[in-house]
């Protein structure tokens, strides 16, 4: 559930509050964008709703959810004319700042609106380390693979 007055301790609400300075770039009545101050990438953006979520933003109501959505796309299309790229990413992993939010990271030295491009390393996790990454990882045994499409089937049945 949202906290209309949202959290007293919680970094992103006070930045909703204005009671700590950022470089808000877009702002509504319901959301907010801002840089983040310690970008990986030249116009690293944080887009948030104003109201306190819980970080793990699928557990968001649809209407809410969708709208912090809508506000990701319209910023990152903000960020792709104004920064010249051709594509933005999104991420949503909800970790560091327990206040849902969304990721945006301008994505340089594209030539063209597609590009097929690979990592030349492969990685495979088996549990988060402070971030995602895109990249591949190595070919996975068909067997394990039937194993889990099994498990996440078995919760349409039930």
């Amino acid at each position: 559930m949202p906290s209309q007055e949202g959290n007293k301790d919680c970094i992103f609400c006070r930045i909703a509050r204005k009671e700590i300075p950022a470089e808000i770039i877009y702002e509504d009545k319901d959301f907010l964008a801002f840089l983040d101050i310690n970008p990986n990438v030249d116009g690293m953006t944080l887009v948030m709703p104003k109201k306190h979520f819980d970080s793990y933003i699928f557990n968001m109501q649809d209407n809410e959810y969708c709208g912090l959505l809508k506000i990701a796309k319209k910023v990152a299309k903000m960020l792709d004319r104004a920064l010249n790229v051709k594509r933005t990413a999104m991420i949503m992993e909800g970790l560091g700042v327990n206040h849902a939010h969304i990721k945006l990271y301008p994505i340089y030295g594209l030539e063209k609106d597609f590009q097929e491009i690979w990592a030349k390393e492969t990685v495979f996790f088996k549990e988060y380390r402070g971030y995602i990454t895109t990249q591949l990882g190595p070919k996975a045994d068909p067997e394990h693979l039937k194993i889990i499409a099994g498990k996440i089937r078995n919760l349409l049945k039930h």
